[in-house]
């Protein structure tokens, strides 16, 4: 049950499946827009519900909105406005007694719960689930200084290992007119929501504006307008209602500003929409090449993921393949589904909720994306909602007049969509949608689907590409961009040229690292994996082992008893002693026992680590043993499977003795690391799996020069707290855990920090940064302690090939990229430090914002791949160095399991493996 190694699945590099729930790959789901943050209307109205309303005073009179103040904007920024929630807000009368008997009056129940979700849902915390890995959302793009160590005569770039021809998923920009653009901003009155309207609108005006871009709010032209502010009147043609629009002009983009980047991201926007591609979330993917799995009731969309920007020496297009997972069932099929149960299951509903709540769905009607935040079971498709003229109608008649659907449903409780972005750029207005259960499709995969093995099998036939069938599935695109007629117009019109063949580039590929054991060196050879030589050789440090305990059900104990005779056997292979256990036969499998049993062993015997033995994978009785463990008493703690138990594979006792020999402080292997003194440190932040508002911030640190031995913290908090308080306070507990055990602070300190996206890395370098240096003047003093801070991203676009006689390949572990598709105003490079054998691999990108440590570029590179062979959870590299991985692994169990910070007697153990 405890995890054995990290999945491969997750750690290769097979295309992202976009799941779209909290947590996978998707990540939280996203309004259109395109890479840059430019708005994308889809579709027409759709229902929405306002609740300025339920925070009007009482006074039988509705408070007029104040109008809204517009910040002046950096030079070369454009403003960028979140497109709000369109069509019907449902009635909510001001009036107390009214509101009890308003079938709508169950939103007040809600929104006490869901406003919770819009203060807390700003920026912070940082950390996976929260809003990692969205693009930049800020109105002035914020670009950290570079450190001074990037800074020399090399630059940024390595010198070590054998240098490799390489080919990127980039398509250079070959030519673009040096154009100065004109900027305006564009406003409706009266206002208009719907993108699509308002392009309608002013495309009315063709002739006087000639050629121009319009992301919704923006206007970018070639021409300067004279006068610089005038009025243009459109009709609008589904109710003749006349609008003036008033077109301003606000600023003039050189070329080599940033905003320069984003009307190229415009332009390449507008390109896709002539490929007959449909615009899902922020990407776009193509319906006519659905993959259809009829035995799993799955769609697999294939679709594209595509950016322009800048960077060392050219404009670049960056292009990789995205896989859409469209499950062909509606929310109804799943409510259905669970009121079939609702006899012998009184929570039902409970089930329901939990089943919805945090998914995301897509609208049959305009393929929009939503995530589902709440479920109103007061209202349904018969509720009345008061329209923007005063008018009421209900959500049936609404559908059937602006869509022509009719729904059959009868009584299904309303889904609730939150508008996030609405609520980060302009405060609480318009931010609840009320979805219909029976028009919206469910996407993504459960947890239950990702048990499947067959499933995944068969989905990762489609998902995971080698890399010749991923280079000619980029090079179509680029040649369906550059032939398509209309895409080929707007393209001359601007004067932009694109190549359609991939970028070629030289990088480095770092010899093996040598490994240790006790008695002889290795290495993992050209696939970075040495299982084969820890099975065979002792282990670097062994734990002592004085007893141990199996809880196990008793009619399986004579099973249990050949299996530990297995583990004795294969730990002993590695000069690993693991004497014969305690075997407490237990009369059933349930919780309730575990527990009883685990509280009167550790009483009486007061074992070093307990194993138990669970009948299934039921998560209650996992999460139980866990919480008792780790939470109430302290003891290292193993948990497997019966099946595995009867299996009794070597290979499977092997990899357990190993996990069993590091959680009681022992280290299978070494990678030598020269430099002494250091600390190493990993941090990560996982969500709370109940708890929405609160997260838990892992720590982890190395505390010897072997960098075997570990310290461990986690800091729960509140997302409306800053995080960095918490990660200060960690670093100070691991500098006087390692002054403790070492009877020295650390002479310097290296932290890689995982969870960062784009978008946050201006907060991580203003708070966290500042903290830990804060931290390390409080523990040293003035003079403090140089360190670096190193932004680790998984969760990227980019993709190498390298070409070989039979065709192209993997680039090998150790393979560094630190030119051409780098940023040059930052201190980064790519790092491949796996070996894949199916798919495509995806390579690790790191950041160094902060350096005061001044090691050279080379010597951080390498650094940072012997840390990817230290996770002793998987005898090979695996894609972020060790103590970031172990970190992560913390922050999981600790949101997901425990739901609480472990016992403090625990934290020199790797108890979380």
């Amino acid at each position: 049950m405890d995890q054995i190694r990290p999945s491969r699945g997750k750690a290769r590099g097979r295309p992202q499946v976009e799941t779209n729930q909290p947590g996978l790959s998707g990540g939280f789901p996203r309004l259109a827009t395109n890479q840059q943050g430019f708005s994308q209307g889809v579709g027409g109205p759709r229902p929405r519900f306002s609740t300025q309303s339920l925070q009007t005073p009482i006074t039988g009179v509705a408070m007029q909105r104040p109008p809204r103040q517009v910040q002046p904007r950096a030079a070369g920024a454009p403003q960028q406005r979140a497109p709000r929630p369109l069509g019907p807000r449902p009635a909510v009368s001001s009036d107390k007694s009214t509101a009890r008997q308003d079938p709508m009056a169950g939103v007040q129940q809600i929104t006490s719960g869901i406003n919770t979700l819009g203060a807390g849902d700003t920026l912070v915390p940082i950390g996976r689930g929260a809003v990692r890995g969205r693009r930049q959302i800020e109105v002035e793009h914020f670009r950290t200084p570079r450190p001074e160590s990037s800074l020399g005569k090399v630059g940024k770039q390595g010198t070590s290992g054998q240098p490799v021809k390489l080919l990127a998923n980039y398509f250079p920009i070959t030519s673009y007119t040096n154009w100065c653009l004109y900027q305006y901003r564009v406003d409706f009155n009266p206002e208009e929501d719907r993108i699509g309207t308002k392009r309608g609108l002013l495309g009315q005006h063709r002739e006087r504006l000639g050629g121009y871009l319009f992301d919704g709010s923006m206007l970018f032209s070639g021409s300067r307008y004279d006068p610089s502010t005038f009025d243009l009147t459109s009709i609008r043609r589904q109710d003749d209602q006349k609008v003036v629009i008033t077109v301003k002009f606000t600023n003039v983009i050189e070329t080599g500003d940033y905003a320069n980047i984003q009307v190229f991201n415009l332009l390449l926007r507008n390109c896709l929409r002539h490929l007959n591609l449909t615009l899902i979330g922020r990407n776009f993917y193509d319906p006519e090449a659905k993959i259809d799995m009829a035995h799993h009731k799955l769609q697999l969309w294939p679709g594209y993921e595509t950016t322009i920007g800048r960077y060392e020496d050219n404009i670049l297009l960056c292009a990789e393949i995205s896989t859409k997972v469209m499950r062909q069932e509606t929310v109804l099929d799943f409510l259905n589904q669970c009121a079939a149960d609702r006899n012998r299951n009184k929570d039902w509903m409970i089930n329901f909720k939990s089943g919805v709540v945090g998914t995301t769905v897509m609208t049959k009607y305009n393929n929009e994306t939503y995530r589902i935040d709440d479920v109103d079971e007061n209202s349904n498709p018969n509720s009345e909602f008061t329209k923007k003229d005063g008018s009421k109608m209900t959500y049936v008649q609404y559908y059937k007049e602006k869509w022509n659907l009719s729904i059959r449903g009868g009584r299904q409780p309303m889904l609730i969509s939150k508008n996030k972005r609405s609520i980060r750029k302009f405060g609480v207005e318009d931010t609840l949608v009320y979805l219909v259960p029976e028009l919206c499709i469910m996407t993504g995969i459960t947890d239950a689907m990702r048990n499947n093995f067959t499933l995944m099998k068969d989905m990762a036939i489609h998902t995971r590409v080698n890399p010749k069938e991923r280079m000619d599935r980029l090079t179509n695109f680029a040649n369906r961009l550059l032939n398509t007629p209309d895409s080929v117009t707007e393209l001359k019109r601007w004067n932009l040229t694109l190549s359609n063949r991939l970028v070629e580039l030289t990088a480095r590929t770092l010899p093996p690292e040598p490994i240790l054991s006790r008695s002889q060196g290795y290495n993992g050879g050209e696939e970075a994996d040495w299982t084969k030589h820890l099975r065979a050789l002792p282990m670097f440090t062994s734990a002592i082992v004085k007893h141990w305990v199996i809880l196990a059900p008793r009619d399986c104990c004579r099973e249990v008893d050949a299996f530990a005779q297995t583990l004795s056997k294969a730990a002993q292979g590695m000069t690993f002693t693991l004497p014969r256990p305690i075997i407490v036969p237990m009369s059933d499998g349930r919780a309730n026992t575990f527990l009883t049993h685990i509280e009167k062993v550790i009483n009486e015997t007061n074992p070093a680590l307990i194993l138990c033995v669970i009948p299934s994978a039921r998560g209650d009785i996992y999460s139980l043993i866990k919480r008792k463990l780790c939470i109430d008493r302290a003891v290292p703690s193993q948990v497997v499977l019966l099946k595995n138990v009867q299996k009794n594979n070597l290979s499977v006792c092997t990899k357990i003795a190993i996990q069993i020999n590091c959680k009681l402080g022992g280290a299978p292997w070494l990678v030598t690391i020269p430099k002494k003194g250091m600390m190493i440190i990993g941090f990560d932040v996982c969500h709370d799996s109940q708890r929405k508002s609160t997260s838990f911030g892992a720590l982890v640190a190395t505390m010897n020069d072997s960098h075997t031995s570990y310290f461990s913290c986690v800091e729960p908090h509140e997302s409306g707290e800053e995080l960095s308080v918490h990660f200060a306070t960690g670093i100070t507990k691991a500098l006087m855990k390692y002054k403790a055990k070492n009877g020295t602070l650390p002479t310097s300190i290296i932290v890689y920090r995982d969870g960062v996206g784009e978008g946050q890395i201006s907060y991580v370098h203003n708070t966290e940064v500042r903290l830990l240096r804060t931290a390390c003047e409080q523990a040293y003093g003035p003079k403090s302690v140089p360190f670096a801070f190193v932004i680790v991203t998984k969760r990227i676009s980019s993709r190498f090939f390298a070409p070989g006689l039979k065709g192209p390949q993997n680039p090998r572990p150790g393979t560094i990229i630190d030119t051409v598709v780098t940023d040059p105003t930052k201190y980064d490079f790519f790092l491949v430090s796996q070996h894949v054998r199916q798919g495509t691999v995806t390579p690790t990108h790191y950041h160094v914002i902060e350096d005061t440590l001044r090691l050279p570029p080379d010597i951080m590179q390498r650094l940072t791949f012997k840390l990817t062979h230290m996770y002793y959870n998987w005898s090979g590299t695996v894609r972020v160095p060790a103590p970031c991985q172990l970190a992560h692994k913390l922050a999981f169990l600790t949101g997901q399991t425990l739901r609480r910070a472990p016992q403090t007697g625990l934290d020199e153990l790797l108890y979380f493996l």
